[in-house]
């Protein structure tokens, strides 16, 4: 009988998930024998809004987030961290930061990769492009550190903006200056480019990279609107690898025609009405937070529960390039900066309308209305200060300001609830980590959830 019920729900992962490792792996790998070929390599942060520029000019990005994620994917990350805690750094401090400069203090101090280093290892850069933005320290400190080890490798820093968000202010007014500024640090970026490789832009070529980042942008949107169905036919076990073209590889033809293919199976499902769990019970919110990338079977934990995540907020980082209202330019660097500018700004407005709101929190009233939300789950990772700065006062303005359309309960009105869950780890650091804690956490939250509806049918 228990083999029975756990076979109902048993998770069916997408194909396209399923191909994300390979991908990766090969991403990395190509950046190992980039460098073998004398290819120009740069260490860079995604969502950074260089991503078109740096392939328009040839140079290979390292991702260097991403390669300290696949350590902990990987459960081999404490000794880069170890690392770098014998150079003086707080094991409180960016664990990705920590793993990455413990890296590659071991690189350079070996004159080679690590021993048994994770999918071949993170090559050795000819630049590293730090990123003062998202409010993230380590993403202009952490490079900075690594380059004592590498002096000979420059850094340039790309002081991207963080838009202000008051209430009494309007994006239009101040539009101009942000435009501006970001324009400015992007031809920086552009000259020093230019005199790191010893080649010219090719503006015609970036124009046309930038247009399809453009067009993969929109079909990314329609894939996380597929998922408003009912089964959903993908969650957010599945989102957290199918994220990774967005973020890696922005502007090329792969990217694109992965979620072209992503978007044709997930058409399937729907059809097919195949969801994640053939038994979807409860629609849960991933409302905030990286995930515990050594721990992404918790997922499948809240699948066999019966729980399914059809949308969250972490890595959703596209919005439809129409809603932006981008101004008609030709210049493919304005418009990055005013696609920059327009999505992080996209829910001010939305916020703007409704008293006592504030963006994020208006973004998580909205998913919960489209995607049929019952419950809302974050994670706060103890060493990711910045991105996980707020999330608890997001849920606690969230209950203040949210009055969601009334169910029936007992022929009456009443208010629907949306518990959440707030679980605790970190990304990479397993230490952080109690999966009997996290699953017990899990179960008194599906109970809740089982109750509320009990109560909503009675």
């Amino acid at each position: 009988m228990a083999d029975e019920q756990d076979a109902k729900k048993r998770r069916k992962a997408t194909e396209a998930a399923g191909k994300i490792g390979g991908m990766v792996r090969a991403a990395i790998g190509g950046t190992i024998k980039a460098k073998q070929e004398g290819k120009k390599l740069a260490y860079a942060f995604i969502s950074s809004s260089y991503d078109e520029i740096i392939r328009a000019m040839d140079i290979v990005p390292v991702w260097t987030e991403n390669y300290a994620g696949i350590c902990g994917v990987k459960r081999d990350v404490n000794r880069f961290l170890e690392r770098a805690e014998s150079l003086g750094l707080s094991r409180s401090l960016c664990t990705y930061a920590l793993c990455g400069i413990g890296f590659d203090q071991m690189r350079e101090e070996l004159g080679e990769m690590p021993p048994n280093s994770p999918w071949g290892g993170q090559a050795r850069p000819d630049m590293m492009l730090s990123s003062g933005q998202i409010l993230c320290d380590p993403r202009n400190k952490w490079y900075q550190a690594s380059q004592q080890f590498m002096p000979d490798v420059p850094i340039y820093n790309v002081g991207l903006p963080w838009p202000m968000y008051e209430d009494d202010v309007d994006v239009d007014d101040v539009a101009d200056y942000y435009i501006k500024h970001i324009v400015k640090e992007l031809r920086g970026l552009i000259a020093f480019l230019e005199k790191q490789t010893g080649k010219k832009m090719d503006y015609d070529r970036l124009s046309g990279i930038v247009a399809l980042a453009e067009h993969t942008w929109d079909l990314i949107w329609e894939t996380y609107e597929m998922r408003r169905a009912t089964p959903t036919p993908m969650d957010t076990g599945d989102a957290m690898n199918t994220m990774v073209p967005m973020v890696f590889m922005m502007g090329t033809q792969e990217a694109y025609d992965f979620y072209l293919a992503l978007k044709a199976e997930l058409q399937d499902k729907i059809d097919r009405k195949e969801g994640v769990i053939e038994d979807e019970k409860y629609r849960l919110l991933w409302g905030g937070g990286l995930p515990s990338w050594f721990a992404l079977n918790d997922f499948n934990y809240f699948n066999s529960k019966g729980a399914v995540f059809p949308a969250e907020t972490t890595y959703r980082l596209v919005e439809p390039i129409e809603r932006l209202n981008i101004p008609n330019t030709s210049d493919p660097v304005e418009r990055l900066a005013w696609r920059w500018l327009r999505y992080w700004t996209y829910w001010y407005d939305k916020a703007r309308k409704r008293p006592g709101s504030e963006p994020d929190v208006e973004r998580l009233i909205q998913y919960i209305e489209d995607y049929k939300i019952d419950g809302i789950v974050m994670h706060e990772a103890f060493s990711c200060r910045t991105w996980h700065l707020g999330l608890i006062w997001q849920l606690n303005q969230l209950k203040k300001i949210y009055r969601p359309i009334p169910v029936l309960s007992l022929g009456k009105p009443a208010r629907r609830e949306n518990p959440s869950l707030i679980l605790e780890s970190d990304i990479i650091d397993m230490s952080s980590y109690s999966e009997v804690e996290t699953r017990s956490k899990i179960d008194a939250f599906i109970e809740t959830l089982e109750s509320l509806k009990s109560n909503q049918i009675a």
